[in-house]
């Protein structure tokens, strides 16, 4: 967020921050450990950074804020961390099905100024069975010396409060000289903090170039959320501030789809509220204005997230398998390869991979091109019907699809399969769900797609279509099979994790995953980079 000074409680308390700082709210939270959590934070999550401030703390603008898709309010600018302005901001929010995250200016009487740790009890019933409270908010963007007091804090309240998260924004990868020294600093916080959920923020967009950074993070800490097994939420730009310039609306669409293509649990937009005025970051009007007043981002906002939600509750009940990029690869970012979910893109798109339980496919398509209008025409082999989801969960509609039969006379090996083509047109930055429906008569013989690849700690493998008598099997480069699965007939989501059938674990390399029936075989290579 912005280079502010860290003028909230526990954050004050902990010391200075560095990197590129967003803005920072109120800074104190209770916190906890992570797996406990989970079914505490929603499958998905829209917040605005920062909420209204506590003097216009009321119903009406908490709704307002509801209006707008969000569905999580994070404290004020200059937050009181009093209770009674807490309890109220929650009050107002579980009126309009909104949860918040809050600080506790109490947490500072424990861990600075000496009193019984028994107080904490106190802070807990204070919130935990209030239906607007999500969870508890210490500082934003803090550094490797601030771990062990924080780790501490989540260990205090996780005796006590095994089901609300904690939620503390981590730096982006701008912040740090080189990509490994971000990733050592992330893995620093969650080995040391034990989090629920992990969140940066980084921002693209300067005002004379585009920093070139945003899918490396997004692609960065999906991989590490993946090692870890908790969710990722991601804070994206849309002030105008300091270093960074006025967005387009495809600008905002582009980061927020990207996210999606990833598999993100959750967006913060920076900012909601506008923050105080200030010489050296020159706060330019956000989505509400300093002066209360709603600006032209409040509708887009209205108009967005109502499909950004639901694409992500969607989304948040599959298997993300993998993202590429066709007509132009970001830096970070996978080239998009040929496969039996797609054989060819025309238009530049980032296309995220997802399975359901039952190995069911699914494509988020972003629109690459953030400054005009695209449509991204995709060949699906092996697909009959193809359905688009639209802005409220549940919702899919048909899309027209032409059908082909043979149309790869380049690639002789796939002359005999049979799909369709669809074109999707997507506004600038803009992106679009898929249901893939595949064809019973097209080729005999198992479907099989992996993911992550390359993977760390755990592959997924998606198999739809298997007949009598399937096995799934990784094969070492050697061809000697190390771990094989029955799979019953239907489709299938299958988890690997490195074991061998004799126990132990295989060494990081290339591996060949291959699924067998009675109607055929079919294989898929694999990058397995080791346990975690």
């Amino acid at each position: 967020m912005s280079r502010l000074s860290r003028t909230f409680l526990v954050a004050a308390l902990l010391g200075g921050a560095g990197g590129d700082r967003l803005a920072s709210p109120a800074r104190a939270t209770a916190a906890r450990d992570p797996t406990p959590t989970a079914a505490a934070l929603p499958p998905f999550v829209l917040f605005g950074w920062v909420s209204p401030p506590n003097d216009s703390t009321t119903a009406e603008r908490i709704a307002e804020l509801a209006g707008a898709g969000l569905n999580v309010a994070v404290p004020a600018w200059a937050d009181s961390g009093r209770r009674a302005d807490n309890q109220r901001r929650m009050g107002f929010a579980a009126d309009v099905g909104v949860r918040c995250l809050a600080w506790d200016d109490r947490f500072a009487r424990v861990y600075f100024e000496g009193e019984d740790v028994a107080l904490l009890d106190t802070i807990v019933a204070d919130y935990s069975s209030h239906p607007g409270f999500l969870g508890y908010y210490f500082t934003d963007e803090p550094q490797p010396p601030d771990f062990k007091l924080l780790a501490r804090i989540y260990s205090d309240l996780r005796e006590r409060d095994p089901v609300h998260p904690a939620w503390d924004n981590l730096l982006g990868i701008n912040g740090f000289p080189n990509h490994a020294a971000w990733e050592s600093y992330v893995r620093q916080w969650v080995e040391t903090v034990h989090p629920s959920v992990l969140c940066v923020d980084m921002y693209e967009f300067l005002a004379d170039r585009d920093r070139g950074l945003f899918v490396e993070n997004v692609a960065a800490l999906r991989a590490l959320g993946d090692e870890y097994g908790i969710p990722f939420w991601f804070v994206v730009q849309l002030v105008q501030h300091g270093p960074y310039r006025a967005l387009t609306v495809g600008e905002l669409r582009w980061q927020v789809s990207h996210l999606l293509a990833y598999g993100a649990r959750g967006v913060g937009y920076f900012t909601y509220w506008t923050p105080a005025p200030d010489p050296e970051w020159n706060w330019q009007p956000a989505v509400i204005g300093y002066d209360g007043r709603r600006t032209a981002w409040y509708d887009v906002l209205a108009a967005f997230n109502p499909g950004v939600r639901a694409t992500g509750e969607t989304l948040a009940g599959l298997t993300w398998l993998s993202t590429q990029h066709a007509g132009s690869v970001p830096p970070g970012g996978t080239a998009f390869s040929p496969d039996d979910w797609i054989l060819e893109v025309e238009g530049r798109a980032a296309l995220g991979r997802f399975a359901g339980e039952g190995g069911e496919r699914y494509l988020l398509v972003a629109n690459s091109d953030s400054l005009a209008a695209r449509t991204v025409t995709l060949s699906l082999p092996r697909t009959r019907r193809v359905w688009r989801l639209g802005a409220t969960p549940g919702s899919w509609s048909e899309v027209e699809v032409e059908r082909y039969l043979h149309p790869f006379r380049e690639r002789p090996a796939l002359q005999a399969q049979s799909g369709v083509r669809v074109a999707i047109a997507l506004e600038s930055g803009d992106f679009a769900l898929l249901r893939l429906e595949l064809d019973p008569a097209s080729l005999p013989g198992p479907v099989l797609a992996v993911g992550p690849n390359p993977a760390r700690g755990m592959a997924r493998f998606a198999v739809s279509r298997i007949g009598r008598g399937a096995r799934l099997e990784i094969v070492d480069a050697g061809g000697r099979r190390v771990w094989s699965r029955a799979l019953a007939p239907g489709a299938s989501l299958v988890p690997w994790s490195g074991e061998r059938e004799q126990g132990g674990q295989v060494r990081p390399g290339i591996y060949l995953a291959r699924v067998t029936d009675a109607g055929g075989v079919t294989t898929a290579r694999l990058a397995w980079l080791g346990a975690r």
